[in-house]
């Protein structure tokens, strides 16, 4: 099976092993050969992830999401019950009255991503 083009993601484990071995002394393309990917990867995630302490675990760019991934099932199960619910019902039984929680909007976001409403 070939691999898809583009970077190979790494989890943060990974990546703390990788900054960890190099720390011995291991050279980079010995690191490549051994987590089975390209040099420049590894010297991409020894400039990147380094810090006082070791790894650092990068936030990704944009906006926070305002929705939990518990929130986004809590939309679609109650989309699921009952698929005539408009947007402000579910926005009424997903939230809590003390929470703002999502917008009409967004509620309808996360459903068209799901393909429940179009």
């Amino acid at each position: 099976m070939v691999r898809p083009f583009g970077k190979k993601t790494f989890t943060v484990d990974v990546r703390k092993s990788i900054v960890r071995g190099h720390e011995p002394g291991a050279h980079p393309k010995i690191l490549a050969t051994q987590f089975d990917c390209s040099s420049s990867q590894i010297y991409r995630i020894l400039k990147n992830n380094r810090d006082d302490d070791g790894v650092v675990h990068r936030q990704s760019p944009g906006r926070p999401r305002t929705t939990s991934r518990d929130m986004d099932r809590n939309i679609l199960r109650a989309c699921r019950e009952d698929p005539r619910r408009t947007s402000t019902d579910i926005h009424v039984s997903v939230t809590s009255p003390n929470d703002p929680g999502p917008s009409r909007r967004t509620i309808r976001r996360r459903l068209q991503v799901a393909g429940l409403h179009g």
